[in-house]
């Protein structure tokens, strides 16, 4: 079962403005969530940590933040964790103390389950989120799951970061993150890969390497805009297109053909395994 969660009600709206929010790691996803916390909360006590000196030089002069490389949390944080998973066991070790059974974790970071983290932090208010890169220009989507221990301002506070940042869909089965690691953390990825062999094509008729892109483009953004507009399911959309013995006809026969939407739904579950598998490794390297 999965359901959108709207961050509305008092207790909700409360919540915004409690506590600093402390973001641990300032790399990619990091900082789509500070940037779109400073635009849709500007008066929010945000402090960033990061151990990279040239990156915290570069988010220095670019975004103005003042970046800290080391982390000293007070009651009441609400901690980001938007570090490369394989780093995150020494985190753990390093500063565990600071957290207690009641410090509120958003992950961000991909293959470590609630329990893995809850384990080696010590804290019962893990939320567990994949967002995606499209969150950079605020159009992420993120996935996200609680167990029944954490409380709702926790939760109420997670939604509201991660729809700073695009929309955000709960799930109430954690393994479907794994599903979501594939589909939204690598969707942007394929999709991408699949607007490239568009453009590829129309610069091998003679367009334009801007034009190709700017076609492409348009036509992922425009379908995507009619698809999520539409009542109708995407192979109706498709099938509107398709004149018998027409042009787009004889170019979805030849996807059938190559077995496209087989292939591409075999990418997915080869992803989601994989995504399982980095799971089961990082439990067993998780310290407890």
């Amino acid at each position: 079962m999965s359901n959108l969660h709207p961050p509305e009600g008092p207790r909700r709206r409360q919540r915004a403005g409690c506590g600093r929010l402390v973001v641990v790691g300032c790399g990619h996803m990091g900082l789509a969530i500070v940037k779109g916390l400073r635009a849709s909360a500007p008066n929010r006590d945000v402090v960033v940590i990061d151990t990279n000196s040239d990156r915290i030089h570069d988010i220095a002069s670019s975004e103005g933040l003042q970046v800290w490389d080391t982390m000293e949390l007070t009651h009441g944080d609400f901690v980001v964790l938007a570090i490369p998973p394989q780093v995150f066991p020494a985190f753990a070790v390093t500063h565990r103390h600071q957290f207690t059974a009641e410090t509120a974790v958003l992950s961000v970071m991909a293959g470590l389950s609630t329990s893995a983290i809850s384990a080696a932090l010590g804290s019962r208010q893990v939320v567990r989120s994949i967002p995606n890169t499209p969150s950079a220009v605020f159009q992420g989507m993120s996935v996200y799951f609680a167990g029944p221990d954490v409380a709702d301002e926790t939760l109420a506070e997670a939604e509201i970061l991660l729809q700073a940042i695009g929309k955000a869909l709960r799930v109430d089965d954690e393994e479907l993150v794994n599903d979501a690691t594939a589909l939204c953390g690598g969707g942007p990825a394929f999709v991408s890969y699949i607007v490239d062999a568009f453009c590829n094509f129309a610069a091998s008729c003679g367009f334009s390497e801007a034009d190709s892109k700017e076609m492409t483009v348009q036509v992922f953004g425009g379908t995507a805009s009619l698809i999520a507009g539409s009542s109708k399911t995407p192979m109706q959309l498709c099938e509107e297109v398709m004149t018998p013995n027409g042009t787009t006809e004889r170019g979805i026969a030849a996807f059938d053909a190559f077995n496209l939407k087989t292939s591409v739904v075999a990418a997915l579950a080869a992803s989601a395994e994989r995504s399982r598998e980095l799971a089961a490794v990082m439990a067993g390297g998780a310290p407890t």
